[in-house]
């Protein structure tokens, strides 16, 4: 089987294979490209599988680190079972460490599916729905300018001021993440302004009347932006009824705002997979305790650069990562729990973990535990342009 990148002059095959695996219309006028790389499987020369792959730039604990997003996997109905979409996950692993592709993510269908790849379940999001009666203590806000697309660099900075607050989030550098057509598209976002005029959050949302206000996305540097945002929001409430804010994590700010607990709905979410492609990179930029401590993984791993034992010796923040191929570990994971314990931020300790599937700790790893402790970690979809 042979697995490479598609050409352009392929990318009609794959949408074809698309359209048969997810069941969408086909459109031959229409239907004649893909903006993404497309890593695809052939057998005897014709496509049967294929993944596209988009790139970013993620915070991982202060650090930026290169990761891949994976979508669309699909595979012709007719040669599933055939190893061609295994194959394709192997080859982007073995080329991961050549782009220096630290970790990948996917919006998995089947959390025990794509654990046979490596992947984890890192966490799992909620909506809060929140009538506007119990937001009532939060003062009416108009500090806020519409996005039309001319503050496109502005709200762009904004943006990646915020990926470092939270674990996972990735850069934007361009329009495509960004609605500029508000009016067109009925699908807003507010920049909301300091006392200096200066932009330090944003909220995009839409509505859907007469029942709510969704946001969609909700990124503030202050706690002063956050009840400004909300204040601001507050003057839609005689148009619905309550606001709904999605995709939000466990200790998000947000979720502290309301001041009544009565007709407050929570609505639960699977977040995306994770597969770590370079584990002694991601080990390395981990942020660390300022006091000592030592651990060794065993890390069970079919990618080459991801084999045998890992020692972390670390202090002041820092920590030194060297490897080896056999001998003792304190932890020994498969790559599903290593990116369950590394990434999801979930702060585990040797108690909890010890009840995941692909964890054993074989002798005392608190030093590990408390290298991973609980973060806010809101990884979140980037791939598609608005």
């Amino acid at each position: 089987m042979e697995v490479r990148l598609i050409k352009p002059e392929e990318a009609v095959d794959y949408l074809k294979i698309s359209a048969a695996s997810f069941i969408w219309k086909f459109n031959k006028d229409e239907d004649t490209d893909v903006e993404m790389p497309v890593m695809g499987a052939f057998h005897n020369g014709k496509l049967i599988a294929g993944v596209e792959l988009f790139d970013f730039k993620c915070n991982y604990c202060g650090n930026l680190i290169n990761t891949l997003v994976l979508s669309g996997v699909c595979s012709q109905p007719e040669y599933r079972g055939t190893g061609a979409v295994r194959a394709i996950f192997d080859e982007i692993g073995k080329t991961a460490l050549e782009n220096d592709i630290v970790a990948g993510f996917l919006s998995p269908f089947s959390i025990a599916y794509y654990e046979k790849f490596g992947y984890a379940n890192l966490n799992r999001y909620f909506s809060i729905e929140v009538p506007f009666q119990n937001l009532a203590h939060i003062p009416h806000n108009n500090s806020v300018e519409l996005y039309t697309g001319e503050q496109l660099n502005e709200l762009c900075d904004l943006h990646n001021k915020c990926v470092f607050n939270e674990n996972l989030m990735t850069l934007r550098e361009d329009k495509k993440h960004f609605c500029d057509k508000p009016l067109e598209n009925a699908d807003y976002t507010y920049i909301h302004r300091d006392s200096f005029g200066k932009a330090d959050g944003y909220v995009r949302f839409t509505i859907k009347r007469p029942d709510a206000l969704i946001v969609q996305e909700l990124f503030v540097l202050t706690p002063d932006s956050l009840y400004g945002i909300i204040g601001f929001l507050r003057n839609y409430e005689g148009l619905v009824k309550s606001l709904i804010v999605q995709k939000q994590y466990q200790g998000s700010p947000f979720a502290c705002l309301t001041d009544r607990t009565d007709n407050v709905k929570y609505e639960v979410e699977h977040g995306y997979a994770a597969r770590i492609y370079n584990l002694k990179k991601l080990l390395e930029n981990n942020s660390y305790p300022e006091e000592y401590g030592r651990f060794s993984i065993l890390s069970l791993d079919g990618l080459e650069q991801n084999k045998g034992i890992f020692d972390v010796e670390y202090q002041n923040g820092k920590a030194t990562v060297s490897r080896r191929a056999d001998g003792d570990a304190d932890i020994s994971l498969t790559p599903s729990a290593a990116a369950r314990l590394l990434l999801a931020g979930e702060g585990h300790t040797a108690q909890t973990a010890a009840y995941l599937n692909g964890v054993e700790i074989k002798r005392n790893a608190d030093d590990f535990f408390k290298a991973f402790p609980h973060r806010a970690t809101h990884f979140i979809d980037s791939c598609w342009s608005i």
